[in-house]
């Protein structure tokens, strides 16, 4: 009996360190449709989808409330987005919501100051989407002197939406860790980590 509790203790503390540790485990599952494409840039592609996130600015510096992420996309079928169908979630699991116009108009100032100094190491989003004939203009958000807002954009295999993504923390900066940028869509989710230094 003594040699039994003894042999199950190292196990039972071994499953309880995994299940405390899950959570930090969450946001940094990669799957194999997931591409890096440079050192802040990466790819998801299935059969339903093809995401580009990259976030060069933002990787090192995230010490302020935004946090700043070029992005394009496409899918195989005709696919409408609405924007709570993209979030960002971190290393501990929470969810977050992509920004709203209002968060954004409410600090322009800073949001022109982020877009200035990113604008040195922007990329070329479109440049991985081959298939393509049509790009758009997501239009998630005005910048100042830009279109309208929408809520929602049309994708298809012959049409890619490009456009920024803003993300704001609720604690004012972002800590360093392997995040997720999460897009569903009807035929699944697609997850791009975003790992910050």
């Amino acid at each position: 009996m003594f040699r039994y509790r003894s042999r199950t203790l190292p196990v039972w503390i071994v499953c309880c360190a995994v299940a405390l540790a899950a959570p930090h485990l969450i946001a940094q599952e990669v799957s194999s449709s997931v591409k890096k494409r440079g050192n802040a840039v990466v790819e998801y592609r299935d059969k339903d989808i093809q995401v580009v996130a990259a976030y060069n600015h933002s990787q090192r510096n995230h010490e302020s409330r935004w946090l700043y992420i070029q992005a394009g996309l496409t899918t195989r079928d005709e696919t409408i987005f609405k924007r709570d169908a993209i979030s960002l979630r971190t290393p501990d699991g929470r969810t977050i919501p992509l920004a709203t116009q209002r968060e954004l108009g409410e600090d322009t100032k800073r949001i022109e100051q982020l877009l200035q100094n990113a604008k040195p190491v922007s990329h070329d989003i479109p440049s991985y989407f081959t298939s393509t004939s049509r790009t758009e203009d997501m239009q998630l958000f005005r910048l100042p002197f830009g279109r309208v807002v929408h809520d929602e954009f049309i994708v298809d295999r012959d049409r890619l939406a490009i456009g920024p993504l803003f993300f704001a923390s609720p604690t004012g900066a972002w800590e360093n860790g392997t995040y997720a940028l999460v897009v569903r869509h009807k035929n699944g989710v697609a997850e791009l980590p975003i790992e910050l230094e």
